[in-house]
């Protein structure tokens, strides 16, 4: 199988600007293998809670009775990135995705806070039936890494386990000071030339196209007779985020957490990985083979296998 050409939106862009990979597809949809769209076929609920004056749009996958779990998206993400993994996942578990305040189809706030995006996980998942039988898991991406280890401080003694994905954990001397830079908020004159500015951040090429075209197509909005992101651009303006010591996250933590990064990540990198390993000794900690960053986009079937295999290993029981 040929790898896909990546070409710059604006051939005259300096050398050091990001690839658009989708600018080159000029809004054609990339083909897409059969079991994602079997995946995108999967029957599923949705529906919308009010968590302190937002609402909270989430969607669900699996029976109402079986086993529950949470994904978490990233910053600046959405429930519609964790398509392709949900349907397997749910076939033995309820499985609910959110859009997180400031984010995808739900609400924004004048500040947001990382205990009320733990506060709106448990909402969402209530909403959505994953506490209807037993404890349920909490899974999350990068940013959302970071709320599911919030909820395990916050809730952590209602649910089963948090399992972090490719979310660097630092000592608090090395952690962010400030905020990213301001993003979004443009408008495009039309769907396929927003389509064509997406980007992952951090920036990395990723082969499945199908996929980015998915989440970069869920990511918009109609406003002002154009196209705009979905995301709050003022969101990490907004963001109370304190810096945290791992030390003392570990002692207020009430369930077992587990990490996972992509192999070839540029966030997680070794040294990172091993000031984790030595902080939470008892958690496992596993890298999937070639996969960056965005591991849920990467290697979505294999992030899938190794979270059936947690699970099933009788962890957080």
């Amino acid at each position: 199988m040929s790898k896909p050409v990546y070409k710059r939106h604006d051939p005259g862009a300096p050398d050091n600007e990001p690839v658009a990979p989708l600018a080159h597809l000029k809004g054609e949809k990339p083909d897409a293998p059969a079991w994602f769209a079997r995946a995108l076929d999967a029957e599923t609920d949705s529906g919308r809670t009010e968590v302190e004056g937002a609402g909270i749009s989430w969607k669900a996958w699996g029976p109402k009775d079986a086993p529950g779990l949470v994904l978490v998206h990233g910053g600046v993400a959405h429930k519609q990135w964790w398509d392709a993994l949900a349907p397997h996942l749910a076939r033995h578990r309820r499985v609910v995705a959110l859009d997180l305040s400031g984010m995808g189809d739900s609400d924004w706030r004048d500040e947001y806070r990382m205990d009320l995006y733990a506060a709106e996980v448990r909402a969402a998942g209530k909403a959505g039936g994953v506490f209807a039988n037993g404890k349920p898991f909490v899974v999350g991406h990068s940013f959302g890494g970071f709320v599911a280890l919030t909820c395990s401080v916050e809730f952590g003694a209602d649910i089963a386990g948090a399992v972090i994905l490719d979310s660097p954990i630092r000592e608090p001397s090395q952690q962010r000071s400030s905020a990213p830079p301001q993003r979004g908020g443009k408008i495009y004159d039309s769907l396929e030339y927003a389509v064509g500015r997406f980007r992952l951040l951090p920036h990395q090429q990723c082969e499945n196209l199908y996929l980015l075209d998915h989440i970069a197509r869920a990511s918009l909005k109609q406003q002002d007779g154009g196209w705009t992101w979905k995301f709050d651009p003022n969101l990490w303006a907004k963001l109370a985020y304190a810096r945290r010591d791992p030390k003392e996250m570990l002692a207020r933590m009430a369930c077992p957490v587990a990490f996972f990064r992509g192999a070839d990540t540029s966030l997680v990198t070794d040294d990172i990985w091993d000031f984790m390993q030595a902080a939470f000794p008892a958690a496992p900690f596993a890298s999937v083979p070639e996969a960056k960053h965005h591991l849920i986009l990467d290697q979505p079937l294999a992030v899938v296998a190794a979270l059936d295999a947690l699970f099933a290993s009788g962890w957080g029981k």
